[in-house]
């Protein structure tokens, strides 16, 4: 069975939409000790966030950058 165009962009968006739900959730729920500092957390997030921008998903770029901002505010106090 072959996909059409529109249903392989279709499954690209929703793979791109799941990877970056997931780096998000392990940013959020991962023990410190699973992740190597704040430094792969944060590069994990920009990931999710390139995604995000690319599929156009606003309300979830926007939970990623908010998860950004306290990353960072929590770094600049350490």
């Amino acid at each position: 069975m072959k996909l059409t165009r529109d249903e392989e962009e279709g499954t690209c968006v929703t793979g791109e939409r799941e990877k970056a739900a997931a780096l998000m959730m392990a940013c959020r729920h991962l023990p410190l000790p699973f992740l190597s500092g704040p430094c792969q957390r944060k590069k994990m997030l920009v990931e999710a966030a390139t995604s995000l921008e690319k599929i156009g998903d606003k309300r979830s770029l926007q939970q990623c950058q908010q998860l950004l901002l306290q990353l960072n505010a929590v770094t600049a106090i350490d």
